[in-house]
This record gives C-alpha cells, structure tokens and sequence, in this order.
C-alpha cells in the first residue's frame, strides 16, 4: 500500500485524472465492439467516437472548473464521506454536462456526418439513459480527487503558531499549542485557554486549517481540541464518548468523528 502511495505522489492529480478518463474512453469502445458481436451487429467507429468520446472528455474541464468554484468552507474535501452533499454537489453539474455533450455531439454530426442528429432527441436520450452513467463516473472522480488530497498531495506546512485576538483596545497573542479546545460561535469560535473564552472571527472549518493536523483533531461538528490537552476518554451508553481534559472539562466525541479520532489519536 505504501509502495502504491509512493508512485502516486509522482503524479499530479490532473494525470491521474486523465488517465481515469483514457481509460474509460477505451472501456467504452471495447464495450460498443463486443456489443455488436454478441448482438451479430455492424460496428462503426466513427459512430462509437461521436457518441462516446464527447461525453468522457468534457468530465475533466467542468469537474476542474466546478472544484474551483466550490473552493469556499461549505464544501471541502474532509474525511467523512456526506452522500447527500456529494449528490447535491454533482447532480447540476452532470445535468450540465449532458446539456453541453448533447449540443456537441449535433453539431458534430450537422458539419461531419449524413444524417444530423437533432438536439431534442440527444438530450432526452443521453437523460434517460446515461444519466446514471456520467453520474458515477463523475462520483468515482470525486472519490480520486478526494483519495488524492487526503492521503496523497502533501500537507500544508503553514500553519500558523499563534493567534492575535483583539478584546477592546486590548490584542492578545495566544500560543497555538496554549490552546486546549476550540467551539463552534457562529459568527466566531471560542478559544479556549486555561478555562477562559476568547471569541475569534473564523469559521471552524476554516481554523482547522490553519492549526497542524497532527496537534489538533475535529472530535465533533462543532468542536476541536489540543490532542496534547487530552487526559482521558470516557465511553457513553450511546456510542458516543466522553474527553476529558487536563483541566477537567469535558467535551463530547461524537460517534461521527470516532473513527478518524482512533486513528490519529494513538
């Protein structure tokens, strides 16, 4: 697994990415081949490129520039895999997609082929019946990008040692390892040290990357702590736990979190 990591970081992920969808593009013909001669049917290249091709290669452009749009806190790349959110994340953009491979594949056919193929009917068909299609292809993309940026790409390095909070006419520079926990206060979050609140103007999401990831864990939606504050861990009856700090307050660790929490808490 190590080894496989390895050949991966000499890659970029738009490699991997494109050859994700070379290797698609071949699937496809393959299949459209064996397909006609299970089925004792004339194979024609020319159709099998105008019909396929487009729809595979327009996936890289719109998922790149869909990523780039997407690049806000709402929607990052995190270890918990939210179905719902994925689909409602890819779903307008495959809708997209269809509109504009179908709009490519007439006009492809109105300057190079006998027999134009109208725009309505390309759009009820590549709907009805390679919605489904696109969308896992553009969910299996979404798993690589996602496989990518968390075990793959290296980690950012700027994190930040201290935080400068203004109080008044007062700032208080607080070390980031001072820090025991953090809450989430929309519009702000608490920081907490040695038992004394201090509100920051930041999103937890948006905190959590600025701080290391091997000092600080997410332990709940709403919650990060100091893995160096952490004195001991509690179960509850309902599958959630219990973190005790040293100055004795607890915090909830949320089932949701327990996984990744008992894997880089060790």
């Amino acid at each position: 697994m190590q080894l496989f990591k390895n050949k991966l970081k000499s890659l970029k992920l738009e490699i991997i990415l494109a050859i994700f969808v070379l290797s698609t593009i071949v699937l496809m013909m393959v299949h459209d081949y064996l397909a006609s001669l299970i089925f004792n049917q004339s194979y024609y290249l020319s159709e099998s490129i105008l019909f396929k091709i487009p729809i595979v290669l327009l996936i890289v452009p719109i998922f790149i520039y869909s990523s780039m749009l997407k690049s806000s806190d709402n929607f990052k790349i995190s270890k918990e895999i939210n179905l719902t959110k994925i689909m409602i994340y890819l779903i307008p953009i495959v809708i997209i997609h269809i509109v504009i491979a179908s709009w490519l594949i007439a006009l492809v056919a109105q300057v190079f082929m006998d027999s134009p193929v109208p725009f309505e009917f390309l759009i009820k068909k590549k709907f009805t019946q390679d919605f489904v299609f696109i969308l896992t292809i553009y969910g299996l993309m979404y798993l690589i990008v996602r496989y990518y940026s968390l075990n793959i790409q290296p980690k950012n390095n700027k994190t930040i040692k201290s935080i400068s909070i203004k109080q008044g006419t007062n700032t208080h520079v607080i070390a980031i390892d001072d820090i025991d926990w953090i809450a989430a206060e929309t519009p702000y979050v608490g920081i907490w040290v040695e038992n004394k609140k201090y509100l920051y103007p930041s999103s937890l999401s948006s905190i959590l990357t600025k701080l290391d990831s091997d000092d600080f864990i997410r332990i709940h939606k709403s919650t990060i702590v100091n893995k160096s504050k952490i004195l001991s861990i509690h179960s509850r009856s309902n599958g959630d736990y219990d973190i005790k700090l040293n100055d004795n307050t607890l915090l909830r660790l949320s089932r949701n979190y327990r996984k990744e929490f008992n894997t880089q808490f060790k």
